[in-house]
């Protein structure tokens, strides 16, 4: 059975909730909730064990209309809508530790932008991407971290509305250096678009790296999986989406 992926019926802030106006938030107290409220303008993390859940963020930024910023851990963001509104931003950029759950992120440059250790995206729909002149868009770009786990997300590199594929839906490595990336997990995800879907980055940037379950789709420009690093495995469940047959 074809299993279902996150659309926008299923992610986002719950169908019926009530949001509160509220104009951009820094967040320096450890432990602080934040709960159904309608950003105008950015959220930024400076804090731990932070949750913000059933919230809209709306901002035209070229920066990031939510960031935890580096030394920030426990972060939980689930829930929500981030809506760039055509800018160049980030939709969530992690430099700390953070849980994305249930997340609809759209119209920003990157979906997810990643720089830290121990992050979990799950069950998200990233989608509608806005392109421009030299852009690199990806639905998610880890640069750096350990630990990371992607998994059941609806990962749209393509752009229907423009016939688009962009760049990938999963780009990985530009930040590693010397300390490659170990232990990510790349699980029973829907992938589709891209220059390649899965861009596994230059020599050296991954240590370890698991991928199974996982669907693509065919808008891609030239592949679905390039530059897989010394480290990674490949499983025969990642498959196409329309047959099911194997990818590779």
């Amino acid at each position: 059975m074809v299993p279902e992926f996150p659309n926008a019926a299923s992610t986002g802030v719950p169908s019926g909730t009530r949001l509160k106006p509220s104009d951009k938030l820094v967040i320096t107290e450890d432990n602080t909730v934040i709960d159904g409220l309608h950003v105008d303008g950015t959220i930024t993390i400076d804090a731990d064990n932070v949750t913000v859940r059933n919230t809209l963020v709306q901002s035209p930024t070229d920066m990031y209309p939510i960031k935890v910023t580096p030394g920030s851990t426990g972060a939980l963001i689930e829930d929500v809508e981030i809506d760039n509104e055509g800018g160049t931003g980030i939709g969530i950029y992690l430099q700390g530790t953070a849980t994305i759950r249930n997340a609809d992120i759209h119209s920003a440059e990157d979906g997810i932008r990643i720089q830290a250790d121990d992050v979990v995206v799950e069950d998200s729909y990233i989608h509608d991407l806005q392109p421009y002149e030299g852009g690199h868009h990806d639905s998610i770009q880890i640069r750096s971290g350990d630990n990371v786990t992607i998994r059941r997300n609806n990962l749209q590199a393509y752009v229907a509305s423009l016939d688009t594929p962009l760049n990938a839906s999963l780009q990985i490595g530009s930040l590693a250096g010397t300390d490659p990336i170990t232990n990510l997990r790349v699980i029973g995800n829907l992938m589709n678009g891209g220059n390649y879907t899965i861009n596994g980055g230059r020599k050296g940037d991954t240590d370890s790296a698991h991928y199974a379950d996982n669907r693509f789709g065919r808008d891609y420009r030239y592949g679905a999986v390039a530059n897989l690093q010394d480290g990674s495995t490949w499983d025969d469940s990642n498959v196409w989406h329309d047959t099911g047959n194997p990818v590779r």
